[in-house]
């Protein structure tokens, strides 16, 4: 049975300690041991409470840890079990692995999955005041590899006021998750071993496609200067299209997060029946909100501000097509371009639309087409500049009662 563990607050200024926790200092966790020590001590208490359920509490203090275990494709520190959750003293809990490794190094990981075909969920585990600074790690060749948390089938786990930065790959990544959430979460930095042309290297990243119905709600989030994407979702069947084939997600939002500094700042690429909601995006060193062959996913009632190229961008590329992508009740305040649609592929781009936004300070178009699209609705749009570039062949185009200033 998971143990009910209650938080008593110290005043401020002084460590404070969840009711019956397991203080990991007193089962050889220290800021005084090599990383080696660290990862074996937290390992076999993680281990121990699997058993039975617990919750294990780190005190401020910065702690290294070293690598403990192989993966498929690269090592990690720790190895989370169902039934246990990990708290720390808020920003002054500092967990630091390092290392030098070949294709890099998880501080949390979980992915069964991956490494011997069983489809196992890590399930009730919950994450919470604490960093992650990965910092003095460092890989010889980038992969998935190398992230803060990096989990496949997850189900009941929870994030909250948990920062990871300076990850080799993505800070946050995790894939297909169940009736799970991240709440007040901090990625900066992410990505540090890749180039902007390579997969991941992200705040967050949520993978998905193992089952339908899953879901994850992210709020009150932040992530910056980041390598790719500030936060995206990608069905992971475009790497494995016979593991990973449901089609069905029940619930992906992300409300009231904030983002700047990454190449796009929000987005998907290959994402399904996700959702951004009331979210800011600022200084993106491409676009502030980006889908790329995706299905049935937008934003709402969102800013983008001052982005390098496009506030509000959609792509579709080779045979993916490209349906529902939505902008609806969005704001765009001086970037280059308002929305860019374009389609480079072969495959069916309809039924998107952009409809009661506001552009303001734009400075080359407000509307940007090019490719072949099946069909396209701006309506009730406004913006203070009446230049659009209207290049492509769209079969269906409803352009109505906008007021391109």
């Amino acid at each position: 049975m998971l143990l009910t563990v209650l938080f008593s607050c110290s005043p401020i200024g002084e460590s404070w300690e969840p009711d019956g926790a397991i203080n990991a200092t007193e089962h050889g966790v220290s800021v005084d041991n090599s990383g080696a020590e660290n990862s074996k001590n937290l390992q076999a208490l993680i281990d121990f409470l699997s058993q039975s359920g617990g919750t294990i509490y780190i005190p401020s203090g910065e702690y290294e840890f070293a690598e403990n275990g192989t993966q498929t494709i690269g090592s990690h520190c720790i190895k989370m079990r169902s039934g246990v959750s990990i708290v720390g003293d808020g920003e002054n809990t500092v967990l630091k692995p390092k290392g030098i490794s070949k294709y890099g190094l998880d501080m949390f990981y979980f992915n069964d999955y991956l490494d011997t075909g069983e489809g196992n969920y890590l399930e009730n585990c919950r994450f919470e005041s604490f960093t992650i600074d990965a910092s003095a790690t460092s890989c010889e060749v980038y992969t998935s590899a190398g992230k803060g948390f990096m989990f496949n089938l997850f189900r009941n786990c929870h994030w909250d006021e948990v920062t990871v930065k300076n990850t080799d790959a993505t800070g946050f990544g995790v894939d297909c998750p169940m009736n799970s959430s991240m709440k007040n979460c901090l990625a900066i930095g992410c990505g540090k071993a890749a180039s902007e042309q390579n997969g991941g290297a992200s705040g967050f990243g949520i993978g998905f496609g193992y089952s339908d119905g899953e879901s994850i709600t992210i709020s009150e989030c932040i992530s910056k200067n980041n390598k790719k994407f500030g936060f995206f979702f990608e069905h992971q069947g475009r790497f494995n299209s016979q593991k990973y084939t449901a089609t069905a997600s029940h619930d992906f939002l992300v409300s009231n997060c904030n983002a700047s500094g990454n190449l796009y700042n929000f987005g998907g690429i290959y994402a399904m029946n996700t959702e951004y909601s009331h979210c800011i995006s600022e200084g993106a060193r491409k676009h502030g909100f980006y889908f790329e062959s995706s299905l049935s996913s937008g934003a709402t009632l969102c800013q983008s501000k001052n982005e390098a190229e496009a506030a509000l961008a959609i792509s579709q590329v080779s045979e993916y097509r490209v349906c529902g992508i939505y902008f609806e009740k969005c704001s765009a305040l001086g970037s280059p371009i308002g929305v860019k649609v374009v389609s480079d592929g072969t495959a069916t781009m309809s039924d998107n639309s952009v409809k009661n936004c506001s552009f303001e300070g734009i400075g080359d178009y407000t509307v940007y087409t090019s490719g072949k699209i099946s069909s396209l609705t701006l309506s009730q749009n406004s913006s203070d500049m009446n230049e659009n570039y209207l290049e492509a062949e769209i079969a269906d185009f409803e352009n109505t009662e906008n007021s391109w200033n």
